[in-house]
């Protein structure tokens, strides 16, 4: 999600189109002290890389950008099934992708007490929202693969699943669902969470993340090429960081890849697609074998394989984390 990593090399950061007009970076660059990152989404909101030795490089943008998609699908879900409408949309800022969430409810829905149907709304929506933040990240991941300019220059695959992407999208949306339920002031929450979170993933210095990164200076990356990529996705059921090796005998966490497991017993049919404005669509509807809309839950799972032996097979310069 990051733009020609040559433009990158001289500007050091771009305006990320996923994470909602906040500054990304590549891995290597950029680093900031844990202690000034403020709060989430006031002026004290702070940017730039960690890194982590249990969770690997963090990118802000991404976890932030993740974050708040996660916590607008979270609101749409819970209004929509609470006035019994039957879809909702959202879009990631800047970005021409849609994600759509359709709900079949059962016949006497409309009868059922609003008290009710709030706590049922709650529930369902809790587990729809990280879903959509989650794979919303993980489709324009897919189509930069593929060629997409989300910016009408040359395309993002020089950046395409870099090694902190998927894990950072991952941490945004599990943590902003746990501030979903917490309860308070969301921004506030989720800023004390998320700090919670990176001392549990063994957050170091910002002097210490450049002296780790620059270990693998050569290995990983140059200065015009990112080698190791994290295409972790689909393949089990959780997403797993890229740790640089030599600066931690702990294990690495995990997180489990958001699903809708469990909804069935609420009597409510969730149907989950997503759709974009890039002709590489039609690339990964054919990976997928379907001419409707993809369904993520569906069928980024066959996209993510084909994915992962194209790169083996046509750049095996990369480095494919799996």
């Amino acid at each position: 999600m990051k733009c020609n990593l040559v433009i990158m090399s001289a500007l050091s950061c771009i305006i990320i189109s996923g994470c909602g007009g906040r500054m990304g970076h590549t891995p290597d660059r950029a680093f900031v002290n844990p202690s000034s990152l403020g709060t989430h989404k006031t002026l004290s909101e702070g940017q730039g890389m960690l890194y982590t030795l249990r969770g690997g490089t963090i990118d802000m943008a991404h976890v932030r950008g993740t974050a708040d998609q996660t916590k607008k699908a979270y609101d749409r879900a819970y209004d929509c099934i609470v006035d019994g409408r039957r879809s909702f949309t959202v879009s990631p800022a800047w970005e021409r992708i849609t994600n759509k969430v359709q709900f079949d409810y059962p016949a006497n829905w409309d009868q059922t007490p609003r008290d009710e149907r709030q706590k049922i709304a709650r529930e369902i929506a809790l587990k729809v929202a990280p879903v959509v933040g989650y794979n919303s990240t993980l489709m324009h991941e897919m189509l930069t693969w593929k060629g997409a300019k989300f910016f009408l220059i040359e395309p993002e695959f020089k950046s395409s699943f870099s090694w902190e992407d998927l894990y950072c999208h991952a941490v945004g949306s599990w943590v902003a669902t746990d501030a979903i339920k917490a309860g308070g002031d969301w921004n506030y929450t989720f800023t004390r969470l998320f700090n919670e979170e990176l001392k549990r993933l063994g957050v170091v210095s910002k002097a210490r993340a450049k002296e780790i990164t620059e270990s693998v200076r050569g290995k990983w990356y140059t200065s015009g090429s990112l080698y190791m990529r994290n295409m972790d996705s689909y393949l089990d059921d959780d997403v797993s960081p890229c740790i640089i090796p030599g600066y931690t005998n702990e294990p690495p966490i995990t997180y489990p890849l958001p699903n809708l497991d469990g909804i069935e017993q609420y009597g409510i049919g969730v149907t989950y697609t997503v759709s974009a404005m890039f002709g590489e669509v039609g690339t990964l509807k054919r990976i997928a074998g379907t001419s409707e809309l993809l369904q993520p839950l569906k069928d980024f799972k066959p996209i993510m394989k084909n994915i992962q032996a194209e790169a083996a097979r046509k750049h095996p310069e990369l480095i494919i984390h799996k």
